[in-house]
């Protein structure tokens, strides 16, 4: 009730405006999640917050139709996990590697 939902829904408001290569990258993962229509660039950064009960495949991606994950459609922006404590251990356990490396791979 103090409002740190909404402070952090604020945070890209405040972060700088995306480089070039940036708007490029956040663009073309939008793309292949299908967040982006008409082939238009997104000038935004993401601000990406899972529900705490989200599996581990909706945060790193993959499934049976394989799409980009919460981390990659947080490139370049925000991934706020609310309420931190009730994520599965599993799914905090897959987001290590991709925060450690930088890089988000699926098998």
């Amino acid at each position: 009730g103090s409002g740190k939902s909404m402070l952090a829904q604020r945070l890209p408001s405040i972060l700088p405006p995306l480089a070039p290569k940036e708007l490029l990258e956040v663009s073309m993962i939008a793309s292949v999640a299908g967040e982006l229509g008409e082939g238009k660039l997104t000038d935004r950064r993401p601000f990406r917050a899972p529900h705490h009960s989200a599996s581990m495949a909706a945060m790193v991606g993959g499934g049976l139709r394989v799409r980009p994950g919460e981390v990659s459609l947080a490139h370049h922006g925000v991934l706020f996990l609310d309420e931190f404590p009730e994520f599965a251990p599993q799914t905090l356990d897959a987001l290590r590697q991709p925060l450690e490396t930088g890089d988000c791979v699926i098998a």
